[in-house]
């Protein structure tokens, strides 16, 4: 016979089957229940009380210990597994108890599983009610994160993240799946319980938690990282893990990187606490390495319906670029000046809801001025970008409002930039005559001094330029009598030469301007174009 084991109160015991206290005796399948003194013993055909095992009456099990006494609300060790008998004595089936661990009464309870045969579960998961549940070896119900191992009995308190081994259980103990759980990570102790906390989603069914990119949570877009760590704020595609998409943090804290380190796809996932990638619309931010965080540095980018980050010239997400030689200018106090705080730039064009934007090799958007293959473009102000087309109004730093024309469709091959190039494109400054008013890089050019004035545009390489010779008038409108002597209070200002001597450019870009400039007699300074426009080196 076997010893019995050492005896533990249950907390939530629930009688399933007692026997009848008022009954003496009893035939069951093994033995012979009689009660001798207030208490139960199960006897053999030779009146032998059974000692240390299981007899059974009406389909239930009943133990008995080493002094052959009904057990009631205990432990009970045989046959090297464990089992736990209800306040009646029956064993427990199919059940749950919370209780002290076996032969620990001091330690705090813990939640046990009983199988269909009794037994405790150990090292194992059970399903119960359409929900999984772990035990580690010594049948606790485990919560938190979870590792099954390769087999069975290696379920245990996850020490790490172990890809397809690794699981979160609610505080009921129930699997998680199909839904979000923020903790520290796997194997972090309640000794470091002030270690930073992530988001995980741990997937319908499987219970695993997601990695990579997940493309419809709710409508939404999540990238996790290879352990199932939600990813935040502006996080980068590693295209160096073929097998499984990994992402990173370009912003995580103490470690920020360039965008330009970024070799795969880009995404803006909001803060720790949203996590969902920004698509099909623009958001307004810092770059993931400005640490000073000062709102006039905050950014527009703009983010398509996968929630890419559209950059020029990355071979991802975007267009080559259209220009490779982009510059910054600003207008300052009338002058379209070179920002010596930007340097050269790679850009890239896109439409947005059906304007045109430019963006940089960082998805920086344009605004501003930008000098685009010798030929000046304006993309209004900070919190605007859209390239802008025909007559602007623009007012420079100290609030003084400026004429400017930009060309509203692509121009044909006999248009030139100053530096001679062709095929003008669509938002381009316009050089020369537009409407019978003179502009220089977009900027309309008036006579300042004088009621009338010669402006000189000169056009080509430096080695090999044409000058065009146009006269203006205070208003910017481009004069063109052949015979005519432009006064002011009786004074010869210019004139044009002799009747039907003076010979006027019929191109449109340059039409009324003056082919033979010795025909034009200057009796006042010409135009100075520097203070419209100063060029980038």
């Amino acid at each position: 016979m076997r010893k019995q084991t050492k005896i533990a109160a249950v907390v939530s015991a629930a009688a399933l089957l007692a026997l009848g206290a008022s009954m003496t005796s009893f035939a069951a399948s093994k033995g012979t229940w009689m009660m001798v003194d207030g208490e139960w013993y199960c006897y053999d055909k030779n009146g032998d009380a059974y000692t240390n095992v299981f007899c059974s009456s009406n389909g239930k099990e009943y133990y008995v210990g080493d002094d052959g006494q009904l057990v009631r609300s205990a432990w009970v060790e045989y046959d090297g597994s464990y089992y736990f008998v209800n306040s009646s004595g029956a064993k427990i089936t199919n059940d749950w108890r919370l209780t002290t661990p076996y032969d620990d009464e001091s330690a705090d309870e813990e939640w046990y599983y009983f199988k269909s045969n009794g037994k405790r579960a150990e090292g194992e998961k059970i399903t119960y009610k359409g929900k999984t549940y772990y035990f580690d070896s010594d049948g606790k119900m485990l919560t938190g994160w979870v590792t099954t191992g390769d087999s069975a009995s290696a379920v245990n308190e996850a020490n790490g993240y172990e890809k397809d081994h690794t699981f979160y259980c609610d505080e009921t103990g129930a699997r998680v799946e199909g839904a979000w759980v923020k903790d520290t990570k796997p194997g972090v102790t309640d000794d470091d319980a002030d270690e930073d906390e992530y988001w995980y989603y741990l997937k319908k069914a499987t219970g695993k938690p997601a990695t990579g990119k997940q493309s419809n949570l709710n409508g939404q877009i999540y990238l996790f990282n290879a352990e199932g760590q939600m990813q935040h704020g502006w996080v980068a595609e590693d295209v160096a893990t073929s097998s499984n998409v990994k992402f990173y943090q370009l912003d995580e804290e103490d470690d920020e990187k360039e965008m330009k380190t970024a070799k795969g796809e880009v995404y803006y996932c909001g803060d720790e606490d949203d996590g969902h990638a920004k698509k099909n619309k623009w958001v307004k931010t810092w770059l993931p390495n400005d640490t000073n965080e000062e709102e006039d540095d905050k950014k527009w980018f703009w983010f398509d319906k996968e929630g890419k980050l559209f950059r020029a010239n990355t071979g991802k997400n975007t267009a080559a670029a259209t220009a490779s030689n982009a510059w910054k200018y600003k207008l300052d106090e009338g002058t379209l000046v070179k920002d010596a705080n930007e340097a050269e730039t790679i850009i890239g064009k896109k439409k947005v809801n059906s304007k045109d934007y430019w963006f940089t090799g960082d998805g920086v958007m344009l605004s501003k001025f930008y000098l685009i293959n010798d030929a000046m473009y304006y993309f209004g102000g900070s919190d605007d970008g859209s390239m802008k087309t025909g007559s602007q109004s623009i007012k420079d730093n100290t609030g003084d409002t400026y004429k400017f024309y930009f060309y509203t469709k692509d121009q044909s091959s006999e248009f030139k930039t100053p530096d001679g190039k062709h095929n003008l494109a669509k938002g381009a400054g316009v050089v020369g005559n537009q409407s019978n008013k003179l502009y220089w890089y977009g900027m309309q050019i008036q006579a300042d001094d004088y009621k009338y004035q010669v402006a000189n545009i000169a056009v080509g390489p430096e080695n090999n330029q044409t000058v065009y010779s146009f006269i203006v008038n205070s208003n910017g409108t481009i004069q063109h009598s052949a015979s005519t002597e432009y006064k002011e209070d009786g004074d010869i200002l210019v004139k044009t030469g002799v009747k039907g001597d003076t010979k006027y450019q019929t191109k449109a870009q340059f039409k009324y301007a003056i082919d033979n400039t010795d025909s034009v007699d200057r009796r006042v300074s010409d135009v100075d174009l520097g203070k419209f426009f100063v060029p980038a080196e």
